[in-house]
């Protein structure tokens, strides 16, 4: 079977950043990288040895793999502008099916890593989620020699599962980042460190890992502690916004424990 060993990617983002870096580390070729910024596009280009391109017909189809690594929004234009002749080509999205590819043709699949991306943040690659999506048994085989030699840890999720995967990622992830937030401006405010709050985030994070989150959950709204809450809410006076998300989440806590 054919292996994928030259890549392109359109995109110069968080995704497309770590992506390239990653299979450049698998002895992977990246020819060419787009991006509708050329300065994105040559920036990343030059870390991986690749030829920046300033216009989307100026891809190649002699690449083994197209990676297409935009946001959301931007996947259907970048579908309707491209030519891929037989090259595979996949996205990276985790909330949008494979079909918006089949405009391409046959050959297409999806690439989709669950992990929260930052350049400036280094990840170890091989313990990332990959989810694998294939339109014939052939590609996905493709697609799994290459998850292969990046990562340990591959899936074979179909579309729907993937976007109720990338919900559960939502709340797992983005909502707890802006809770910490809060956190942050709260000490901020008052002269603290949000460095105090580390050990405790670490904690929480293994706890979960340990144990089911249900049962790992503490606090004055599990423990329905009324003279606290209110306490809480009374210091929270000055800021609507925050407050509202104290007397939600408390809410539901609380209602979670009466479930049980």
């Amino acid at each position: 079977m054919k292996e994928i060993k030259k890549i392109s990617l359109i995109g110069a983002g968080n995704v497309a950043t770590h992506l390239a870096k990653t299979f450049v580390d698998a002895g992977k070729e990246i020819t060419q990288v787009f991006s509708r910024d050329f300065h994105r596009a040559r920036e990343l280009a030059i870390k991986c040895e690749a030829v920046p391109v300033d216009i989307i017909s100026g891809i190649s189809q002699e690449a083994d793999l197209i990676v297409i690594s935009v946001s959301d929004d931007a996947l259907v234009e970048v579908v309707g502008q491209l030519k891929v002749g037989n090259t595979l080509v996949v996205h990276t999205s985790g909330s949008v099916s494979m079909d918006v590819l089949k405009p391409l043709g046959e050959n297409i699949g999806v690439f989709y890593p669950l992990q929260t991306f930052s350049k400036e943040r280094d990840i170890r690659f091989n313990e990332v989620p990959l989810c694998l999506e294939a339109g014939s048994m052939g590609n996905l085989e493709l697609l799994k020699t290459l998850a292969i030699s990046i990562t340990e840890k591959n899936y074979f999720i179909d579309s729907e599962q993937r976007k109720k995967l990338h919900l559960a990622a939502v709340f797992a992830c983005n909502y707890p980042n802006y809770l910490y937030s809060i956190a942050e401006k709260l000490l901020e405010e008052n002269g603290l460190s949000f460095e105090m709050m580390k050990p405790l985030i670490v904690e929480t994070a293994e706890k979960a890992k340990a144990i089911s989150p249900s049962k790992a959950q503490t606090g004055p709204a599990f423990r329905k502690d009324k003279k606290i809450i209110d306490k809480h809410i009374r210091m929270l006076s000055d800021n609507n916004d925050f407050r509202e998300v104290y007397e939600l989440l408390s809410k539901k806590i609380m209602g979670l424990t009466s479930s049980q």
